[in-house]
């Protein structure tokens, strides 16, 4: 009885032991399977790291942007529109990890964990993603040759509508780079919409305004003076204007600095540290499997004359692009975005989407505020005539770098029911916010409502 009995222990050790081991397994094949079958070696699914099976990835009004067949990838007919959706749709060499032929290739085998990537006949899985085509190939026009980006979403629904990054080239004659790629390719394989980080100059002012407005209590009656500028412990923070006594809202909608330099020390490190990270610095989001850079701040042992050029986007500030648009997105939807997202079908089936949203990057009377604030900027400073047509809250960005001109940026919103659209546009070394980023703003909104 005792043998029997020791058995029986051993015995349902064993059982467990193998229990556990299969769970791994399962699990394990559930996770990773698709990475697993997806290596470009694997010469069931690829020839020369391309796949065999026959599919399609179409814009959101069925335009083809890419085909797979046979082992060769197909384009579409216009370069404007292959060049401009190259960051969003991918290419052969998978050095584009932003793509979705890339990033999201297992849907095109059609593969799921239990009967891996099935091909009835050869074909796979078509895709449709969110994206307009037409839409796209205008903001590529609109950078004209710049390097940079541009971002469209539609913050009621999540739908990106143009993801464009800058340079960028065409995938049926790409280029062939030797041991350094030359200057004017520089970051060519980085989506700089989800991944690129540059200093966000005064676009960082909806945030200093959303913890003024939060936490100094008479931030509407007060005013400052801007003398071109003005002095933090005896460092000058320059100004590009001299506003003399100047109210919150108007140094908002002026872009003082001198304002905004008093404000950031009024509200202390820590606050506007944490209004930062409350508005997604420091967080990474994720679009359809692929994640974003963190925007960054780090204002720990900062001294008084760095917290006022921080509090107006300068210092160490590194923004993310995406993480703007995200804002935007949320200031225009009383505070709460909804998740962006590129595939909209994959097979034959809509994607299955939960209206899912991020956390809450403003309260809901803060992004009132904001969105009056950055309505206001466009009516008494921009020109509602700049932009014609649009109902546009917005805010400029002219950020000072070491190396050249500034970068320009403008970010914000249509306050439209029909055209709800969030936007951000970044030119490199660009210049001036509102004449170059606002310009480009202007063309790729007038094509955004006109399609």
């Amino acid at each position: 009885m005792k043998r029997i009995g020791m058995r029986t222990k051993f015995m349902l050790i064993f059982i467990a032991l193998f229990t556990i081991c299969a769970v791994i397994l399962v699990s394990s094949v559930f996770k990773n399977g698709a990475s697993w079958s997806m290596h470009p070696a694997n010469q069931d699914l690829f020839t020369d790291g391309v796949l065999k099976y026959e599919s399609e990835i179409s814009d959101r009004h069925g335009a083809l942007l890419l085909k797979t067949s046979g082992g060769a990838l197909i384009y579409n007919d216009s370069e404007a529109i292959r060049r401009s959706t190259l960051h969003a749709v991918g290419e052969a060499s998978g050095n584009i990890v932003s793509g979705v032929y890339t990033s999201n290739r297992s849907r095109l085998t059609g593969y799921n964990p239990v009967f891996g990537a099935f091909s009835l006949n050869g074909r796979g899985s078509d895709m449709t993603l969110t994206l307009d085509a037409g839409l796209c190939a205008s903001a590529y026009g609109a950078l004209d040759g710049r390097k940079g980006t541009i971002g469209v979403y539609n913050y009621k629904t999540g739908e990106i509508l143009c993801m464009i990054s800058s340079p960028n080239y065409d995938p049926n004659d790409p280029p062939a780079f030797g041991d350094e790629i030359p200057p004017e390719y520089e970051g060519i394989y980085l989506n700089r919409l989800l991944t690129g980080l540059y200093a966000p100059g005064s676009v960082f002012k909806i945030i200093t305004s959303m913890a003024a407005i939060e936490t100094i209590p008479d931030i509407y009656e007060r005013t400052f003076l801007c003398e071109g500028g003005t002095y933090i412990d005896g460092e000058w923070i320059a100004c590009m204007g001299n506003h003399g006594n100047i109210g919150f809202e108007s140094a908002f909608s002026h872009s003082c600095n001198a304002a905004y330099a008093v404000i950031a020390n009024e509200l202390g490190s820590e606050t506007l540290e944490q209004y930062a990270k409350k508005a997604g610095f420091g967080e990474t989001f994720e679009v359809n499997g692929v994640k974003t850079s963190a925007s960054r701040i780090d204002l720990e042992g900062i001294s008084n004359a760095n917290l006022g050029w921080a509090g107006i986007g300068q210092f160490t500030d590194l923004a993310n692009p995406y993480n703007f648009m995200l804002l935007a997105g949320a200031v225009a939807n009383g505070g709460q975005p909804v998740k962006p997202y590129l595939i909209s079908k994959s097979g034959l089936m809509p994607e299955i989407r939960l209206n899912k949203h991020e956390k809450r990057l403003a309260d809901e009377d803060t992004a009132e505020a904001l969105k009056a604030m950055m309505r206001n900027n466009v009516i008494e400073y921009y020109g509602d005539g700049t932009f014609e047509g649009l109902h546009m809250c917005a805010k400029t960005g002219t950020a000072e770098v070491d190396d050249g001109e500034p970068h320009a940026w403008f970010t914000g919103f249509l306050d439209d029911e029909t055209h709800p659209y969030a936007f951000v546009v970044v030119v490199e070394h660009g210049g001036s916010g509102l004449s170059v980023a606002g310009s480009v703003a202007n063309t790729v909104m007038q094509a955004a409502v006109g399609v």
